[in-house]
């Protein structure tokens, strides 16, 4: 064994010891906000990966709309990676279960919340600069494939917040089903993200930036937090400059969102918004 990989089952051990009781409060957190909104909980497996969900789904043949989790706690500071990635504070649970669609399925990404016996693939790479790779991204296509055919339907809305409107945005690069995207605060150029805030860059993953065209056609909103001070606006101006100017994309700011506060207060408001007319 190498130095580097003793070390990280070094940190790994001595994390697990500190940080259960962390992971098992998420847990407990997830379960009674989804227990609040009607929806029930699974675990389903996809490409190499077996992934949370939470859905309600009320209406046979009605459109899902797929709720796709932040990066979670995937740092515990900004040089060492955490032992799970698990959410403390599950935004995009919180959008899916204010979402009044009679389809709504909640999709966590990969290692958050299932034990890592049933995920043997997970490794801190896949929540640190792996976190986009293209194993994640069929893994998420695998689960909503599920979905569809759990809620008989043929089209499907996709909301990905932080880092799930990355995966949001490359989810739907390889789908002909999705009849809109919505991001909140969404990481869409990671590249010029990581430049900005001058950190390593995300390599393993793929950028959604790189996929703008193929998503061109797909009407798409991107918010953003007036004070967010992780993704700023350069961030989405980026992607829709990569997309061309036939692009069916709005851009609106939230001028009292940060990163991860305020947003549970306006969804209901911004889910009543059209998504542009292209």
């Amino acid at each position: 064994m190498n130095i580097a990989g003793l070390r990280f089952i070094l940190l790994t051990v001595s994390l697990l010891i500190l940080g259960c009781a962390n992971v098992n409060t998420a847990s407990n957190t997830a379960a009674e906000i989804s227990s609040m909104a009607g929806m029930k909980s699974a675990e389903l497996s996809g490409g190499q990966f077996v992934l949370q969900v939470y859905y309600r789904m009320n209406r046979p043949g009605a459109p899902l709309h797929i709720y796709l989790e932040g990066d979670g706690r995937a740092w515990l500071s900004r040089t060492r990676a955490s032992f799970n990635p698990t959410p403390k504070n599950p935004i995009g649970l919180m959008l899916a279960a204010q979402d009044p669609a009679e389809n709504v399925m909640y999709i966590a990404r990969p290692c958050q919340y299932v034990l890592f016996d049933k995920n043997p693939q997970c490794e801190y790479p896949y929540w640190t600069h792996q976190r986009f790779a293209p194993e994640i991204i069929e893994s998420v296509s695998a689960v909503i494939n599920k979905g569809m055919k759990r809620a008989r339907a043929d089209k499907l809305f996709i909301t990905g917040y932080s880092g799930g409107g990355a995966v949001a945005v490359l989810v739907s690069a390889g789908r002909k089903d999705v009849q809109g995207i919505r991001t909140v605060a969404g990481n869409l150029d990671h590249k010029v993200w990581a430049e900005h805030h001058d950190i390593d860059p995300l390599r393993g993953s793929l950028n959604p930036a790189d996929y703008a065209g193929a998503v061109v056609g797909i009407p798409q909103i991107h918010y953003l937090g007036g004070r967010d001070e992780i993704i700023g606006s350069y961030v989405a101006e980026s992607f829709r400059a990569k997309s061309g100017p036939d692009a069916c994309i709005k851009i609106k700011a939230i001028p009292h969102a940060s990163h991860s506060q305020g947003w549970g207060k306006v969804w209901p408001d911004l889910i009543t918004k059209d998504f542009p007319n292209c």
